[in-house]
């Protein structure tokens, strides 16, 4: 039982509150209404209390950045204090990254209702003359968050605060937002701190409907699995191996995997694109996944029974879900993957002949399609400029067994994903949410979440420009929390131009050479970024000096300096073209 504070002030509420829930951080990049916290925090310090440790981050982006990553590592409840509706605007594509990756994060927003009118209500001048907006900075977030009020009493602060905490965590998790006024968190307490700070149920598997997905299962002659998330607690790839191996069925991390979800050298894993096997399927267990095959419609199976499980399969607060499943199954994934092996394992007694026929099909395609794949990374290690694939190559060979490595690369994480397939599960953290700019905070977050672990950060230069370096490099030098960070750098922001290379192969763009919107020139030279801190940084161009920068690269970080990696590599769109067409082809 944690030892209360004297509770006196809404901020020593706030703060009791969070001690209830067990929040460990508070990850933020604040703002001038905030000094009632860091008083309240400065108390609980001061009384040798346990309660959330403060880290303060020099930019929006590191700090929700950093909120996503925590979680992801740990799967608990992370809070994110920002700067009124400023502040709110530069988290926000962090706040709908976390409602799309369903990561349970309270976020907090200062705000203002005196504007300093009145005794004793002093709020400094610049809240009338810069601060103030329409709705405020709750109404900024309403589309992509749980829940999202502005408190419009000091009286609702205790109830506000405890129920955002459970709901953030309660299925499907999500951000959910808060705007405190600077004068609630700095007056008397109306409503004391509440007995108890204990999370929702989840809610229970329908068992009738597991049932039925088994005996589909079970039934099956071509099963296949699809699955994005799953890995996000590893010890679900355990049990998903345990059903993929009692139905002989091949296993797709699909597009664009959350984390590692099934053992990459497995026999029964079949790649990254469920549309080269949909046609044989008849029955489609999608697990735990946002968008299973590309395009939406155009790619579903035809002659296949789809089953689609998750805490939200109908993604309910987004416009469009394609995923027309004949069965949906409401629930904690994790839980529902559990009964799933104990009810398919009891019917497949009798079928051992078929399993084992699928089992060995699946071998021999997947060992013949990793085969090639390596035969062709293989012939790379001596390209000049660095090809993308030895790189991979390299970096799967030297990353610690420990490490975490977090990608928030375009074009690349489709050569990362073929090529490493050592990582395993809860070494890899997905940086893409739509936007660029987060990976490095959620290295930091990883960081803060197990500061005996490595992380590494890998980036192209596009999003490497898109991310807060400078704060992110200072953070690490603040707190003693060293990340690397891998540039992978082709000089230019390739996504774009592949866009119009596909669009309009024989336009004026390709006769003239003249492609908008992609150079990134003159060179930067990323690597002298380390430096501006005591840091660790490294040019790299030659293939083989790969290895050697990455060891003394991991060799800085164990004397805590913070290191960047700047590859220079050559244009993988040679070959990720044709790969990128094949895997995008409707297989109808």
């Amino acid at each position: 039982m944690l030892k209360k504070t004297e509770v006196t002030t809404g901020a020593d509420v706030f703060v009791e509150i969070l001690r209830g829930f067990g929040v460990e951080y508070i990850f933020s990049s604040p703002g001038s209404e905030w000094p009632p916290l860091w008083e309240a925090l400065a108390r609980q310090k001061e009384k040798g209390l346990e309660g959330p440790q403060y880290y303060n981050f020099r930019h929006e982006d590191l700090a929700i950045g950093a909120a996503i990553g925590y979680t992801k590592a740990t799967g608990k409840l992370a809070v994110c204090i920002i700067h009124a509706s400023v502040g709110t605007l530069h988290a926000s594509m962090g706040i709908r990254a976390a409602h799309h990756e369903k990561a349970p994060i309270l976020v907090c927003a200062g705000e203002s209702v005196t504007f300093g009118e009145g005794d004793d209500a002093w709020v400094g001048a610049q809240w009338g003359r810069y601060l103030a907006d329409y709705g405020g900075p709750a109404r900024l977030v309403e589309p992509f968050t749980k829940s999202s009020f502005g408190l419009n009493h000091k009286a609702v602060l205790t109830g506000a605060v405890h129920r955002a905490c459970q709901l953030a965590a309660a299925a499907p998790a999500g951000p959910v937002f808060l705007s405190l006024p600077f004068e609630y968190l700095k007056e008397d307490a109306v409503v004391p701190p509440p007995q108890a700070c204990t999370w929702a149920a989840q809610p229970a598997v329908d068992e009738a409907a597991l049932q039925q997905a088994a005996d589909l299962l079970a039934a099956a002659k071509n099963p296949l699995i699809v699955t994005e998330n799953i890995g996000q607690q590893p010890a679900s790839v355990k049990e998903l191996v345990k059903l993929a191996t009692s139905l002989g069925a091949g296993v797709v991390e699909s597009q664009q995997a959350g984390a590692v979800c099934f053992p990459r050298d497995h026999d029964l894993h079949a790649g990254y694109s469920p549309n080269p096997w949909l046609p044989q399927a008849d029955v489609v267990l999608c697990l735990d996944v946002i968008g299973p095959w590309y395009p939406p419609l155009g790619a579903h199976p035809h002659n296949a029974r789809v089953i689609n499980i998750g805490d939200d399969p109908l993604r309910q607060r987004v416009p469009y879900q394609a995923i027309a499943a004949d069965l949906n199954i409401v629930g904690d994934p994790h839980a529902a993957l559990k009964k799933l092996v104990r009810l398919v394992s009891s019917r497949m007694r009798g079928g051992k002949a078929a399993v084992d026929k699928r089992a060995r099909a699946w071998t021999k395609a997947n060992n013949a399609r990793r085969a090639q794949w390596r035969k062709v990374v293989d012939a790379q290690g001596s390209a000049s400029p660095i090809d993308t694939r030895w790189l991979c190559r390299v970096l799967d060979d030297n990353l610690p067994r420990n490490a975490v490595l977090v990608n928030e690369t375009i074009l690349t994480n489709w050569t990362l994903t073929a090529t490493m397939e050592k990582l395993r599960p809860g070494q890899l953290m997905n940086g893409l949410s739509g936007g660029l700019g987060l990976g490095m905070g959620l290295a930091l977050g990883a960081k803060v979440a197990d500061p005996e672990r490595p992380v590494v950060t890998i980036v192209g230069d596009g999003t490497f420009n898109y991310n807060a370096p400078l704060p992110a490099l200072g953070f690490n030098q603040e707190y003693g929390l060293p990340t690397m960070t891998i540039v992978v750098n082709n000089g230019a922001y390739r996504s774009m131009k592949m866009g119009v290379e596909m669009l309009y192969p024989k336009g004026a763009a390709a006769s003239t050479g003249t492609y908008y919107g992609s150079s990134i020139a003159p060179a930067v030279d990323y690597a002298k970024m380390a430096e501006t801190v005591g840091g660790h940084g490294e040019t790299v161009t030659d293939p083989a000096e790969i290895a050697p920068a990455l060891k003394r690269g991991f060799a800085a970080m164990k004397k805590g300096k913070p290191v960047v990696l700047n590859v220079i590599v050559a244009d993988e769109m040679e070959f990720l073209g044709p790969l990128l067409a094949s895997v995008w082809k409707d297989p109808a």
